[in-house]
């Protein structure tokens, strides 16, 4: 969990609200909000259901979980709350496979648009584009299913070997732990494929990607 009483994640059911210990609520409701004004406006139009690690989640706390994530404009499913789980079940089939997306990697089925700041701990996976004027900050790796044109920051807490893949790598500034690439020169032809972005000798390494 991170330190926080409360965490967003998403998986391929949707997002989900992890809460470790309902006995301190009001510390958990501060730890929600703080992710939500983090995030700006990216989960309006979203539903969420909650998952509880510790104690019992009364309807009135529901009530208020309801109640603030509506005016981020975020909607509650308010089936009984899990208990006790690290991340939420997935069908057998998919357990077997490497590409399940885990409750540390956020899925988003869109394209961040201008303006719009995406803050998450974990991995994101991006399926569209990452406009200019964006910005995508993680503490794990980021891979954009379409362009990277906006800012990107891979490994925000320090993980060196996070990494930046996208099928067009065009950011306006790319980042990797600490270390900032440079902007890349106009004038050279932009690889057809897609690239990858790593960490190597402390500069950050564009390279086409191959399996």
């Amino acid at each position: 969990m991170n330190g926080e009483l409360c965490t967003i994640k998403g998986t391929r059911d949707g997002l989900v609200i992890n809460i470790a210990d309902v006995s301190q609520f009001s510390e958990v409701l501060s730890s929600l909000e703080r992710q939500l004004l983090a995030s700006q406006s990216f989960f309006r139009g979203s539903s969420a259901k909650v998952y509880l690690h510790k104690g019992v989640l009364t309807e009135s706390y529901l009530d208020q979980i309801e109640e603030l994530i509506a005016d981020y404009g975020m909607r509650l499913n308010r089936e009984p709350p899990q208990l006790s789980m690290t991340r939420p079940p997935v069908d057998p089939m998919e357990e077997e496979t490497p590409e399940v997306v885990e409750d540390t990697t956020l899925l988003v089925r869109r394209t961040i648009r201008s303006g719009q700041r995406l803050h998450y701990d974990g991995n994101v996976v991006i399926m569209g584009d990452v406009n200019p004027g964006a910005e995508v900050v993680c503490t794990g790796d980021i891979l954009v299913l379409g362009a990277l044109r906006g800012v990107a920051h891979a490994g925000a807490e320090g993980k060196v070997d996070a990494t930046v893949f996208a099928f067009r790598l065009e950011p306006t500034q790319l980042r990797i732990a600490h270390v900032i690439s440079r902007a890349p020169d106009e004038k050279s032809p932009r690889p057809s494929g897609p690239e990858i972005a790593r960490v190597v000798a402390n500069s950050v390494q564009l390279s086409m990607y191959s399996h």
